[in-house]
């Protein structure tokens, strides 16, 4: 549940979730609903939407699609966008078109929407990169970034920040770190389920730190933010109150499997990882490869401070998380069932 004073904000409220059928979207759709939102979901023909509430009223469409976006969005009192291609497969970056034509789209179709009391996009951390620094980067750090997953994020911030500000729609930026939970698919389910299969081993130290947070971490904050005016018009980070080491988060689930985790030195792993890698651009399926390598190695602590200071606090810690996800995926996934 969210922070008390924000529990009856929701309660008939007409709620629009693009990408609802996603991984956040799936848990922050229950959670609407069971505020007692009437919660519409947007998302595209192709995907499933059986793990969403009975009474949620589903739009199967294209957010690039502008009438889809109007017909959702006449009434609606809060928008919570997370409707994007998430993976870093693309080689440009029209393959991303959708984080921010998309967004431009739904923004357009909330000018005319006079009882809009608040727009949220969902953006990610990339859009200032990963430093494998151990500095705390906060919401001011300039726009960086790699890959064009996080050149077409930045280009949805700065839509999100010029439209709703010449359209008068109050507005907030949420930037979910790395995220684990129910409902969640690659990179995490799939490490979850390795460390089950005991087929994961530390590197080295394994000693880097990480900012995770757990989805239902992100849905109360989100929650609580969307309905604090103080929060209006501000860029936020999302993930659990102190970074881990990479060691620590893993041991936490190699322990609900109740073992403990082998090291392997980084002598043997980096060589072995560019073998891999060869592999893997002649079309194999690896498990490790030296950009996989590079994030399991890599420092990236965020701050949220300014979270903080409007009376947010992440109410699941690491153990809280990991049990709660593993006993989710160990009762639904077959694979978890099977292993």
């Amino acid at each position: 549940m969210i922070l008390k004073e924000n529990t009856n904000l929701y309660t008939n409220q007409n709620v629009v979730v693009t990408g609802g059928a996603g991984f956040i979207g799936i848990n922050l759709v229950q959670e609407l609903c069971n505020l007692g939102a009437r919660v519409t979901v947007i998302d595209l023909p192709s995907v499933d939407f059986s793990p969403l509430p009975p009474d949620v009223n589903i739009v199967r469409g294209n957010i690039l699609d502008m009438s889809v976006c109007e017909t959702a969005c006449m009434d609606a009192d809060y928008v919570f966008h997370l409707a994007a291609k998430t993976d870093l497969n693309g080689k440009n970056l029209d393959y991303y078109v959708a984080n921010y034509e998309g967004t431009k789209n739904i923004i357009e179709a909330l000018k005319l929407n006079k009882h809009i009391k608040r727009f949220v996009l969902f953006s990610t951390q990339l859009v200032v990169g990963i430093f494998n620094e151990t500095r705390f980067i906060d919401q001011n750090e300039p726009y960086k970034t790699k890959t064009f997953y996080g050149q077409s994020k930045i280009l949805a911030e700065k839509t999100t920040i010029q439209d709703c500000r010449k359209y008068g729609v109050p507005y907030i930026i949420i930037r979910p770190t790395s995220v684990y939970g129910q409902h969640g698919k690659e990179p995490y389910r799939d490490f979850l389920l390795a460390i089950k299969r005991r087929r994961y081993f530390h590197i080295g130290k394994a000693n880097n730190l990480i900012s995770m947070v757990y989805v239902k971490n992100v849905v109360e904050q989100t929650l609580f933010l969307s309905g604090n005016d103080e929060a209006n018009n501000q860029i936020f980070f999302s993930n659990d109150f102190v970074p881990y080491t990479m060691r620590e988060f893993s041991d936490a689930i190699g322990e609900y499997f109740g073992y403990r985790i082998a090291t392997i030195s980084d002598i043997i792993v980096y060589p072995a990882t560019y073998f891999l890698g060869i592999l893997k651009a002649l079309g194999f399926n690896v498990i490790l490869y030296p950009f996989r390598l590079t994030n399991i190695k890599a420092n990236y602590c965020y701050n949220i401070g300014n979270s903080i200071k409007l009376g947010y606090f992440p109410k699941y810690d690491l153990h809280d998380g990991v049990r709660d996800t593993l006993d989710w995926y160990v009762t639904y996934d077959t694979a978890f069932k099977m292993s």
